[in-house]
């Protein structure tokens, strides 16, 4: 008679088990993985965009600005403040020509979170106060590449973790200067 090799059901259903038990450790560290990665990539798309607004100023010798899609007013904060949600989308146009969209982006989700604020507190303690930009103050650049106003953002996404969080802010001249944040405490991982 010939033996053959194989699993009992009882050992199937250990590993099974053991799988079960990694799998429900590693979910949430996934979870927060996914929206760390998320939210440095929302912040780098806002860049870049930010910084095209300012070479279209330039190359076209022409204002152009970058429109949020959401037309609430005012600033906010990342955990559940008041005023535009910049992730709700924008649009890039130059001023000499408003009925023609460049670039737009639409809608990132419900967990991203792009919003400006009117001042914020440095890491030595200085508390800079900024320009709100909104639809009615949008991110605009004159064809030297100036910014009409100085704002900042704070960007974060649902269920981020650590210093995942971004702030850019646009000077006076229209550079745009990124700085890594805690991700605020209404955004950490459910």
């Amino acid at each position: 008679m010939k033996k053959t090799n194989a699993f009992t059901l009882i050992e199937l259903m250990i590993v099974i088990a053991i799988v079960g038990i990694i799998a429900m450790v590693a979910a949430p560290n996934m979870r927060t993985m996914i929206s760390n990665s998320e939210s440095n990539s929302v912040s780098k798309q806002f860049m870049i965009d930010i910084m095209y607004t300012r070479n279209v100023a330039i190359t076209n010798q022409a204002n152009a600005q970058m429109i949020p899609l959401d037309l609430t007013l005012g600033d906010g904060t990342l955990a559940g403040g008041g005023g535009v949600n910049w992730a709700a989308g924008w649009r890039i146009i130059n001023t000499a020509e408003p009925n023609r969209v460049l670039r737009q982006q639409d809608d990132m989700g419900p967990d991203p979170q792009i919003r400006s604020v009117s001042s914020f507190t440095t890491e030595a303690g200085i508390v800079v106060a900024t320009d709100t930009l909104d639809s009615s103050s949008p991110i605009q650049f004159n064809a030297e590449g100036i910014a009409a106003n100085r704002g900042a953002f704070e960007i974060g996404v649902l269920g981020c973790a650590g210093d995942n969080a971004r702030r850019l802010r646009i000077n006076s001249v229209g550079q745009v200067i990124g700085t890594d944040i805690l991700c605020p405490a209404g955004f950490a991982a459910q």
